[in-house]
């Protein structure tokens, strides 16, 4: 590359780039709903719910069973325990409180309860990491050993966040002098304080089963999303029961049961959309870059803007690469002609629309050509292994029409070489 090849985003102003994050954001959010719907991630929720209730009478019972290990205390665990349940289970935490206190009173705690109980456990662990492997679209390869490794050692770290914020609850009771006073807190100081302890509390989960590595803003971009969203449906839940105090009225002596199965749907539902959203941003680049190939172009302004990181400048005669030299990137013509060359021998002329170099790039094989401008001027997009492996996993569509245009390449080589026979 030369001086001439100038990156759009250099220059762009500081109103362009809260633009451009603006919409980008929503593309982002828009994919994450679409994966949702498309990928029948409510359906997933449903599982999780099931699982996830059968785990949580036997969760519960690990928090009072190490608990009572640390706090002798019998009073100070009901207190961090009813405080906790509240507050995940809101209407009937009391409900279930109280079950898991019957339970635990008649069982003779031991190592081998514990080991089982936390075995009883792992179900729920594979079923949310089928569901993340799921949403971040990766393939499941792990043996049933260490399978079950991960689910343990995800289900303890459960366990410790449980732990963690029934602790809480208790150390308030009783160390009140360096307790926060959040009784005299304003209203919205104490929410905010509940809102970015969701938030700690989801980003933890997200790292904790998510089978990719993230960085730590876009986990909390996805647990600040999922927690606006449970913080809106948790007083409406309420509210349904308040005014509705018939529902689930069918089900009888199971009502309860009814409505803690209901909410923990609507909860992993929310869960796996904060994922996607999660996803989404890890994969944000391939979701501007895959419309290049499905027709859409970058000529729209919209597109253009989301586009300017990607895209470098070409003067006429400049050489976008070598033959021979290593492909590590493919280009998209967004404006401008391209010629390839053999040699001396041209092979052909691409315009705006089409792509070259992907051959060297998927082969990791040096150049067989050499690319160079003939127009007054050339915008090429540049394209990542990284993210084009990202758009052919995510789109069959464009590895169909890759396919066709290869063999289209193909064919015209062929012809050319026949004409010179």
């Amino acid at each position: 590359m030369t001086a001439a090849d100038i990156q759009h985003g250099s220059a762009e102003s500081f109103p362009g780039r809260v633009l451009r994050t603006a919409t980008l954001a929503g593309v982002v959010v828009k994919e994450s709903v679409r994966c949702f719907i498309v990928n029948r991630h409510a359906a997933a929720a449903a599982t999780l719910a099931y699982y996830g209730f059968l785990a949580l009478m036997p969760l519960m019972l690990l928090v009072v069973f190490v608990m009572s290990l640390v706090v002798r205390s019998s009073a100070q665990v009901l207190e961090g325990l009813q405080n906790l349940t509240s507050h995940l289970f809101p209407v009937f935490g009391q409900t279930m409180l109280q079950d898991v206190l019957a339970v635990s009173g008649g069982k003779i705690w031991g190592a081998v309860s514990f080991v089982i109980l936390l075995w009883s456990v792992t179900p729920f662990a594979a079923a949310v990491r089928n569901a993340m492997f799921d949403v971040f679209r990766v393939e499941t390869g792990m043996r049933f050993w260490k399978a079950k490794l991960f689910d343990v050692a995800a289900i303890l770290a459960l366990l410790a966040l449980f732990l963690f914020l029934a602790a809480s609850r208790i150390l308030r009771s009783l160390f009140p002098a360096v307790a926060i006073p959040m009784a005299g807190m304003p209203e919205l100081v104490r929410n905010g304080g509940v809102f970015l302890l969701s938030v700690c509390v989801l980003v933890f989960f997200y790292k904790a089963f998510a089978p990719v590595k993230m960085e730590l803003w876009e986990a909390a971009a996805g647990a600040f999303g999922a927690a606006a969203l449970l913080a809106v449906i948790r007083p409406l839940f309420g509210l349904v029961l308040r005014f509705n105090p018939d529902y689930g009225y069918a089900f009888g002596s199971l009502k309860t049961l009814f409505l803690v199965i209901v909410w923990v749907y609507y909860t992993f539902a929310v869960l796996l959309l904060g994922a996607g959203l999660v996803a989404a941003i890890r994969r944000r680049d391939a979701l501007l870059l895959r419309g290049l190939f499905l027709g859409r172009g970058a000529g729209r302004s919209t597109t253009r803007r989301l586009l300017n990181r990607f895209v470098v400048e070409f003067g006429r005669g400049e050489k976008v690469f070598d033959e021979g030299s290593t492909g590590k990137d493919m280009f998209y013509v967004a404006s401008g002609e391209v010629e390839i060359l053999k040699g001396a021998r041209r092979l052909a002329v691409l315009g705006e629309g089409e792509y070259f170099g992907e051959m060297s790039m998927l082969l990791g094989a040096p150049r067989t050509a050499a690319a160079k401008v003939m127009s007054d001027s050339a915008e090429l997009v540049r394209i990542s292994m990284d993210n084009f492996d990202t758009i052919l996993r995510e789109e069959p569509r464009i590895v169909r029409s890759m396919l066709t245009k290869m063999a289209e390449r193909l064919e015209a080589t062929n012809r050319m070489v026949e004409g010179k026979g």
